[in-house]
C-alpha cells in the first residue's frame, strides 16, 4: 500500500521548525509552578482537585483548626520537578499517601493502638482515615495549563 500527498507544505514546515524552538525544560518547570501552587490553594481552602471538602479531623474539630494545615509541613511539602520531557508534581513526607488515598491503621504488635487524642488518651482496635486527595488536576487546572503551553508555543514562533 502507499499514501502520497501533495501540497504546499512549506506553513506546516515553518510551523514544525517554530516547535522545534520550544524550551520543553522551562515548559515543563512553569507548569510545575503551577501545579504546586494550585495545590497550596486547595490546602488553604481544605477541598480535594475535584472540589469535594475535606472531612475534619479530629484534631481539627478539638483545636478548632484546619485539616491537614496543623504544621504546614505536607503542604509545604509539595515540590515539582522538570525534566525535558516531563514534570512530576508530589511529596516526600511519609504520611502522604494515608492522607491521599484514605487507611485503615491497625496495630502491629499489641491488640489496640493508643495515642492522646486532645488531653485525653485513647485506645483503638484500628483507626480509620478518611481520603482527603490534595494531588491532581482539575479542569480549571487543565485550562491554566494549555495556557501555559499555548504562550510558549506562541513566543517559541516569534
Amino acid at each position: 500500500m502507499k499514501v502520497s500527498l501533495d501540497g504546499d507544505f512549506s506553513k506546516l514546515k515553518e510551523s514544525l521548525n517554530k516547535m522545534a524552538n520550544i524550551n520543553f525544560l522551562d515548559l515543563h518547570k512553569e507548569i510545575g509552578e503551577y501545579v504546586v501552587s494550585s495545590t497550596q490553594q486547595r490546602f488553604r481552602a481544605g477541598k480535594s482537585p475535584s472540589g469535594e471538602k475535606w472531612p475534619k479531623s479530629i484534631r481539627a474539630k478539638i483545636d478548632r483548626g484546619q485539616t491537614l494545615r496543623d504544621t504546614k509541613r505536607l503542604q509545604n511539602s509539595i515540590t515539582s520537578k522538570a525534566g525535558y520531557d516531563k514534570v512530576e508534581i508530589g511529596t516526600n513526607v511519609k504520611y502522604a499517601a494515608v492522607h491521599q488515598f484514605g487507611a485503615t491503621i491497625k496495630p502491629k504488635r499489641k491488640n489496640y493502638l493508643k495515642f492522646k487524642i486532645g488531653k485525653r488518651w485513647a485506645q483503638k482496635k484500628k483507626v480509620d482515615i478518611p481520603k482527603r486527595e490534595f494531588l491532581g488536576i482539575n479542569n480549571n487546572d487543565k485550562d491554566e495549563i494549555l495556557k501555559i503551553i499555548n504562550r510558549h508555543i506562541e513566543e517559541a514562533s516569534r
